[in-house]
């Protein structure tokens, strides 16, 4: 098990575009199309992901919400769950998924925790995401996923 969670993209030495929070989608589609291992399956290149301005907003949100508040999950203290926040926040597609991360500098290290562990590896390649939104506050960085 423990192999699983430290196995890491065959692709580590893509270079990750830094300074803004929407490198983390820039850094997500290079993986995408890629392709990538994620522990021990085989994850082949994938469509990008576009930018959507309603997961940015429902992401924004939710880094916030944590940084104010100092909590850590994809659940706020008041319940409010990833795919309520992308319908309040006007998004018209099917919410899919949430990627969380906390304590990161800069979007290299977020990646590449990312790309370390098999769940979040797997949702940043997932087909079935078509588009994304980034939201980062203080050190808390959340990437929201969904398709139109």
């Amino acid at each position: 098990m423990t192999c699983l969670l430290l196995a890491n993209c065959k692709k580590d030495d893509v270079p990750i575009p830094e300074n803004k929070a929407n490198s983390v989608i820039d850094g997500i589609n290079l993986l995408r199309q890629s392709g990538c291992n994620c522990g021990t399956e085989s994850m082949p290149p994938v469509p990008l992901l576009k930018l959507n301005t309603f997961l940015q907003d429902a992401a924004q949100t939710h880094a916030r919400d944590m940084a104010q508040k100092n909590y850590f999950d994809h659940f706020s203290p008041e319940g409010t769950s990833p795919n309520e926040r992308a319908a309040a926040a006007g998004y018209p597609g099917i919410f899919i998924s949430e990627n969380l991360a906390k304590g990161y500098n800069n979007a290299d290290q977020v990646l590449t925790a990312w790309k370390n562990s098999v769940s979040h590896c797997k949702a940043m390649m997932d087909a079935k995401n078509r588009e994304a939104g980034m939201g980062t506050a203080q050190n808390y960085w959340v990437v929201t996923f969904g398709a139109p």
